[in-house]
Protein backbone atom coordinates (compact mmCIF):
# COMPACT_ATOMS: atom_id res chain seq x y z
CA UNK A 1 0.00 0.00 0.00
CA UNK A 2 1.35 3.42 -0.93
CA UNK A 3 0.72 6.15 1.61
CA UNK A 4 2.15 9.65 2.02
CA UNK A 5 4.34 10.66 4.96
CA UNK A 6 1.62 12.62 6.70
CA UNK A 7 1.02 12.11 10.44
CA UNK A 8 -2.70 12.90 10.02
CA UNK A 9 -3.25 10.08 7.51
CA UNK A 10 -3.82 6.62 8.95
CA UNK A 11 -1.29 4.12 7.64
CA UNK A 12 -3.39 1.12 8.62
CA UNK A 13 -6.18 1.62 6.07
CA UNK A 14 -7.07 -1.85 4.86
CA UNK A 15 -8.40 -3.09 1.55
CA UNK A 16 -11.53 -4.28 3.35
CA UNK A 17 -12.13 -0.79 4.79
CA UNK A 18 -11.69 0.93 1.43
CA UNK A 19 -13.86 -1.57 -0.46
CA UNK A 20 -16.48 -1.37 2.29
CA UNK A 21 -16.57 2.41 2.01
CA UNK A 22 -16.69 2.39 -1.79
CA UNK A 23 -19.57 -0.09 -1.70
CA UNK A 24 -21.77 2.72 -0.33
CA UNK A 25 -23.51 4.85 -2.98
CA UNK A 26 -23.51 7.95 -0.75
CA UNK A 27 -19.78 7.59 -0.06
CA UNK A 28 -19.08 7.42 -3.79
CA UNK A 29 -21.21 10.54 -4.36
CA UNK A 30 -19.39 12.39 -1.56
CA UNK A 31 -15.98 11.43 -2.95
CA UNK A 32 -16.96 12.39 -6.48
CA UNK A 33 -18.46 15.71 -5.43
CA UNK A 34 -15.56 16.68 -3.18
CA UNK A 35 -12.89 15.71 -5.68
CA UNK A 36 -13.49 18.98 -7.51
CA UNK A 37 -14.90 21.34 -4.89
CA UNK A 38 -14.73 21.69 -1.14
CA UNK A 39 -18.34 21.28 0.02
CA UNK A 40 -20.19 21.70 3.30
CA UNK A 41 -22.41 19.01 4.82
CA UNK A 42 -25.44 21.02 3.72
CA UNK A 43 -24.19 21.20 0.12
CA UNK A 44 -23.40 17.48 0.16
CA UNK A 45 -26.82 16.73 1.62
CA UNK A 46 -28.46 18.53 -1.28
CA UNK A 47 -26.30 16.77 -3.88
CA UNK A 48 -26.83 13.32 -2.36
CA UNK A 49 -30.49 13.92 -1.51
CA UNK A 50 -30.01 12.59 2.04
CA UNK A 51 -30.07 14.11 5.50
CA UNK A 52 -27.11 16.01 6.90
CA UNK A 53 -26.88 13.37 9.66
CA UNK A 54 -26.28 10.74 6.97
CA UNK A 55 -23.61 12.94 5.39
CA UNK A 56 -21.86 13.47 8.73
CA UNK A 57 -21.77 9.70 9.39
CA UNK A 58 -20.26 9.01 5.97
CA UNK A 59 -17.78 11.89 6.19
CA UNK A 60 -16.66 10.69 9.63
CA UNK A 61 -15.87 7.24 8.18
CA UNK A 62 -14.11 8.76 5.15
CA UNK A 63 -12.07 11.09 7.36
CA UNK A 64 -11.06 8.22 9.65
CA UNK A 65 -9.80 6.31 6.59
CA UNK A 66 -7.90 9.37 5.36
CA UNK A 67 -9.97 9.64 2.18
CA UNK A 68 -11.57 13.02 2.97
CA UNK A 69 -10.08 16.06 4.68
CA UNK A 70 -11.96 18.64 6.74
CA UNK A 71 -11.19 22.31 6.09
CA UNK A 72 -12.46 25.71 7.07
CA UNK A 73 -13.98 28.03 4.48
CA UNK A 74 -14.19 31.67 5.64
CA UNK A 75 -17.30 33.66 4.75
CA UNK A 76 -17.62 37.38 4.07
CA UNK A 77 -19.75 37.84 7.20
CA UNK A 78 -16.85 36.80 9.43
CA UNK A 79 -18.16 33.33 10.18
CA UNK A 80 -16.81 30.15 8.63
CA UNK A 81 -18.08 26.89 7.23
CA UNK A 82 -16.60 23.44 7.67
CA UNK A 83 -16.12 21.92 4.25
CA UNK A 84 -14.86 18.58 3.03
CA UNK A 85 -12.51 17.71 0.21
CA UNK A 86 -11.53 14.29 -1.13
CA UNK A 87 -7.91 13.33 -0.59
CA UNK A 88 -8.28 10.04 -2.44
CA UNK A 89 -6.51 10.13 -5.78
CA UNK A 90 -6.37 6.51 -6.86
CA UNK A 91 -7.08 2.98 -5.66
CA UNK A 92 -5.59 0.05 -7.51
CA UNK A 93 -5.96 -3.66 -6.79
CA UNK A 94 -3.62 -6.28 -8.25
CA UNK A 95 -3.61 -10.05 -8.22
CA UNK A 96 -0.17 -11.46 -8.97
CA UNK A 97 1.37 -14.80 -8.14
CA UNK A 98 -1.45 -15.73 -5.80
CA UNK A 99 -1.23 -12.50 -3.83
CA UNK A 100 -3.84 -9.73 -3.69
CA UNK A 101 -2.31 -6.29 -3.19
CA UNK A 102 -3.64 -2.78 -3.29
CA UNK A 103 -2.25 0.72 -3.51
CA UNK A 104 -4.00 3.73 -2.11
CA UNK A 105 -2.74 7.06 -3.34
CA UNK A 106 -3.81 10.32 -1.82
CA UNK A 107 -3.42 13.84 -3.09
CA UNK A 108 -0.29 15.50 -1.81
CA UNK A 109 -0.24 17.75 1.20
CA UNK A 110 2.95 19.67 0.55
CA UNK A 111 3.53 23.39 1.12
CA UNK A 112 2.57 24.33 -2.45
CA UNK A 113 -0.74 22.44 -2.11
CA UNK A 114 -1.51 24.15 1.19
CA UNK A 115 -0.74 27.60 -0.24
CA UNK A 116 -2.93 26.88 -3.26
CA UNK A 117 -5.82 25.82 -1.00
CA UNK A 118 -5.31 28.90 1.17
CA UNK A 119 -5.43 31.15 -1.88
CA UNK A 120 -8.54 29.36 -3.21
CA UNK A 121 -10.29 29.90 0.14
CA UNK A 122 -10.00 33.68 -0.24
Amino acid sequence: MTLPDDPDVPDDTTLEAVVGLLDDEHVRTILTATSGDALSAKELSERCDVSQATIYRRVERLTAAGLVDERTRPRADGHHDTVYVATLDEVSIRLRNGELRFDLERRGNDVADRLTRLWEDF
